[in-house]
């Protein structure tokens, strides 16, 4: 997979949050449900696996579709697409349907910076 196969519908779904950060997990649940073949490539490619795989060989093969999306709009962020806002929060007491956002000490947060109020 490739990040640029993902740009436009995720541009899409931070524009229609209109301000409000959402996380990877989000979006990817929102990029499934547009695309439902993009959403299964994505995760046949990046399958959630249970465990974390320690940092070193192999690591960056073991990305959930969430880790996938995150990385990609960091990469939008950094070279295409400035308006993309990132941030950080606490989400060591969180779980979305029995899944916990990035990692026990924080998780990337994502919007549209055109929205966001000064």
């Amino acid at each position: 997979m490739h990040f640029n196969e993902i740009e436009d519908l995720v541009v899409e779904i931070l524009q229609g949050a209109k301000g409000r950060y959402m996380l990877p997990y989000q979006i990817f649940i929102r990029l499934h449900k547009l695309d439902p073949a993009l959403g299964e490539k994505i995760e046949k490619t990046y399958p959630a696996l249970p465990g974390k795989k320690a940092m070193g060989k192999d690591a960056g093969a073991h990305y959930s579709p969430a880790s996938f999306v995150a990385h990609a709009l960091d990469h939008f962020r950094k070279t295409s697409r400035p308006e993309i806002d990132k941030e950080w929060f606490d989400s060591s007491d969180i779980e979305i349907e029995g899944i916990i956002p990035g990692n026990k000490e924080e998780t990337s947060i994502w919007a549209w910076g055109q929205y966001l109020k000064c």
